[in-house]
């Protein structure tokens, strides 16, 4: 099939809008031009997600509880803000209708809320991950887009609307549309695991990519959060605890505060955002626990940084390639580095170190393809200077 007509089919099939259920009414509309957020509590009905040490411990659970507090308190303090929920009570809703409803409610940003969970036998991990979208998965992350994808297979012939058998060519295209979109997920994303680590004193295990369906199909920038790890105990006993449950949302919340501050231009309006939790609070995860076998500081991490600006002068955007970025300081030369002179940017308690410097986005992909043998992962990151 000629190549450039392959790709107009692709976008059209992009386009063709997913049919209801009958039992469910369509999404509502954005309306006068307010901010929506579209809150997507994982899992739900006849599917629980990951089940703890008794089986009263479900995902669905724990994802629905933090997901309603979350749009409580943007309702509470924020009104301006438009929250819709992908659902409001314990039943199960496809992928597909998940994306759907955001689409249709023309929604600008879309948050989806999980649990994490290793296999038995496996290294006990801590911590909370951001995930954004991405065609190619990194192997670290196999696990986690195994995990969520599964649940298609609860949803019959409805999964055939998935089709992950995409040609080179299409996915080109979709990576171009989907260009905006992932810059904007990134940004939110890194606010959503610094406000999870600094507000609720949880370990920062990075922001990451993976190939997800739920946020394959939304028309916005999307995230999904892993909001700890139901496999680790004291974790665990955390996620299931009304304060660990308050605590997330109060962290989710002022992430969606922040980035719709930013999007709109204006200052974060910081007497209606949630205090950070007290250093004492139970079942937090100290600095020196161990994890699985991935460490922040050896794993590469999707986070895009821009360092603050003077008010007196305009900065101006430059790309570099981040590489890594972690809780520990690397010295320079230091072998994880893989020969390449690396700069350090510290922000918030983290290292983020990057390869380069580019002032044009054309610039900035040679550079990084430049290096994509020593590091796969490597992405563009914008920063002001």
């Amino acid at each position: 099939m000629n190549k450039i007509l392959h790709i107009i089919i692709f976008i059209g099939t992009l386009l063709i809008p997913l049919p209801l259920t009958a039992d469910e009414p369509p999404a509502p509309t954005a309306d006068g031009g307010r901010f929506t957020v579209v809150l997507d509590a994982g899992h739900g009905g006849k599917d629980p997600g990951t089940i703890g040490s008794v089986r009263s411990h479900r995902e669905k659970d724990i994802a629905f509880n933090i997901t309603m507090e979350t749009g409580r308190m943007l309702q509470r303090h924020h009104p301006e803000i438009r929250v819709v929920y992908t659902r409001s009570t314990d039943t199960f809703v496809e992928l597909g209708r998940r994306a759907e409803i955001a689409n249709k409610a023309k929604a600008d940003l879309f948050v989806s809320i999980h649990v994490n969970s290793l296999p038995k036998g496996s290294k006990q991990a801590y911590g909370v991950q951001s995930y954004t979208l991405s065609l190619k998965t990194a192997e670290t992350n196999l696990e986690v887009e195994k995990r969520e994808n599964s649940v298609i297979a609860l949803e019959g012939e409805a999964a055939k609307k998935y089709n992950y058998n995409m040609s080179a060519e299409s996915n080109i295209m979709f990576e171009l549309m989907q260009d905006h979109d992932m810059k904007e997920s990134v940004a939110f994303a890194q606010l959503a695991q610094n406000e999870m680590v600094r507000t609720a004193r949880r370990r920062d295990m990075g922001v990451r990519q993976a190939n997800l369906a739920v946020l394959r199909l939304t028309y916005m920038p999307s995230v999904l959060l892993e909001v700890g790890f139901m496999s680790t105990p004291a974790e665990e006993q955390y996620l299931v605890s009304s304060a660990g449950q308050r605590q997330l949302a109060s962290s989710i919340y002022n992430a969606i505060v922040r980035y719709v501050a930013q999007r709109q231009g204006n200052k974060v309006n910081t007497a209606t955002l949630a205090s950070p939790t007290a250093d004492d609070t139970p079942s937090a995860a100290a600095d020196d626990t161990p994890e699985a076998d991935d460490t922040p500081a050896a794993t590469p991490s999707r986070r895009q940084q821009t360092p603050a600006q003077p008010s007196t002068t305009a900065p101006r955007t430059v790309y570099r390639i981040q590489v890594l970025s972690g809780a520990v300081k690397l010295k320079p030369g230091d072998r994880q580095f893989k020969g390449l002179k690396c700069d350090m940017h510290q922000t918030g308690g983290r290292y983020i170190y990057t390869y380069g410097k580019a002032n044009t986005l054309s610039e900035a992909k040679k550079l990084r393809k430049s290096i994509l043998s020593k590091f796969p992962d490597a992405f563009i990151a914008t920063f002001k200077e």
